[in-house]
């Protein structure tokens, strides 16, 4: 009992120390975060910030500073003013009105800490160009052996009559050297460019670009994988003390007339398979199940689809369940969810003690909370707090620190 009251304990300690003590403000309390357009005429926009989650906003007065050039100095830039909307989160935003839509400008998200005399906080430099056009990049259609259609949706056309669009594509996602025809579009909308020659079981980046005569609005990079079958994990269909119907979806066969699929499953953890269903074949996208018996009562199950056209093999996500303790059978709610890796690297794991290991692998929401970088900030400035908290709850906080400062990878 008294380990369960440490934990929430110790992460609210974390929580409440990073803000509260006085005298000591987060030093990253303020982010700058994106902006929107507020007109179609591309002359006005909405920039935003964030107050972390662990800072009180009855504490602070969160606004904006902009100009035309960057600044070294937030208070340097030429033009401030408070927020004008609050949200949940500590998210908050201004509206500016009236701005030249090909000029760019620098803006930065600050605080006034109101507990304090003369304490900021301000975030990173962005820029925003109000004439900017905005595209986004959509998965891929028609995936074939050798050719794909690449998808993207135009959201704005950057207060001019019309915006050109195309994709730029490759095998290496760090230098997209290739790119389809330009296409003039002069409405919102969704835009495609089917290419071809490809190499199957190749895995080609692509990203959507628009352009018009203020800038160059880029969209995330995807991938994709001609010649490779789609195939996705869903959750069980059924689970009962011995037995459970597994459930995946056959989204694309890869440009070929059938494809094979199965599911692979064990009890001995996510990464040891060993056991297997009798593949099925597949002439078509769709879902698909198969029964597993003579499971264990009350255990816990690893499972995960995999589909096969003969050139190239998919997996889905892992997905993980629990078989019921009686013969009663479970076929509706939450039966099973995607399995999430919690753990620690080897090398980090030899730095600590015995029992830090197994409090950060029983409670990894600890260590995701450290490893965020606004609290690692904190750590390496906890100097500023080491009159107010007690040295043992420093010597946790260090401990922590050498698994986090290894890169730990959590996600």
């Amino acid at each position: 009992m008294k380990e369960k009251k440490f934990i929430p304990i110790l992460i609210a300690i974390v929580l409440i120390g990073v803000s509260i003590f006085s005298g000591c403000v987060g030093p990253l309390a303020i982010d700058t975060l994106g902006w929107d357009h507020m007109n179609e005429e591309g002359t006005a926009v909405k920039i935003w910030g964030q107050l972390t989650v662990s800072e009180s906003s009855d504490n602070w007065n969160e606004g904006f500073v902009w100009d035309t050039e960057y600044h070294e100095d937030w208070q340097d830039y030429l033009y401030r003013s408070w927020a004008d909307n609050y949200y949940g989160l500590g998210l908050f935003s201004l509206n500016i009105q009236n701005l030249d839509r090909t000029t760019a400008y620098h803006y930065r998200a600050y605080g006034e800490y109101l507990k304090e005399q003369n304490q900021f906080r301000f975030g990173a430099d962005f820029i925003f160009i109000a004439g900017s056009p905005r595209v986004t990049t959509d998965n891929t259609s028609n995936i074939g052996l050798t050719e794909v259609t690449l998808n993207g949706y135009l959201w704005h056309l950057g207060g001019v009559p019309s915006c050109e669009v195309f994709f730029l594509y490759g095998t290496d996602q760090n230098a997209l050297d290739l790119k389809t025809t330009n296409e003039i579009m002069t409405d919102i909308g969704s835009f495609s460019s089917t290419i071809t020659s490809l190499t199957s079981n190749t895995t080609y980046y692509y990203k959507a670009v628009a352009q018009n005569d203020a800038d160059t609005w880029e969209g995330i990079i995807l991938s994709v994988t001609p010649g490779r079958p789609v195939v996705v994990t869903r959750q069980p269909g059924e689970i009962a003390k011995d037995h459970a119907i597994l459930k995946g979806e056959l989204w694309n066969t890869g440009g070929t007339a059938n494809c094979d699929v199965w599911f692979v499953y064990s009890d001995g953890g996510p990464n040891q398979f060993d056991q297997s269903t009798t593949p099925q074949p597949m002439n078509a996208a769709g879902p698909f199940q198969a029964y597993i018996g003579d499971l264990k009562a009350t255990t816990k199950y690893w499972y995960r689809v995999v589909a096969s056209n003969g050139i190239a093999q998919a997996k889905g996500d892992i997905y993980e369940f629990t078989t019921t303790p009686t013969a009663q059978t479970v076929n509706s709610g939450v039966l099973g969810k995607p399995y999430k890796p919690n753990t620690v690297d080897e090398d980090s794991l030899s730095q600590l003690p015995a029992r830090y290991i197994q409090l950060l692998e029983k409670h990894p929401m600890l260590l995701k909370l450290l490893q965020q970088p606004r609290f690692r900030a904190v750590l390496e400035g906890i100097q500023c707090y080491e009159n107010k908290i007690s040295l043992v709850f420093l010597l946790i906080i260090k401990r922590v620190q050498n698994v986090v400062g290894k890169g730990t990878n959590l996600e």
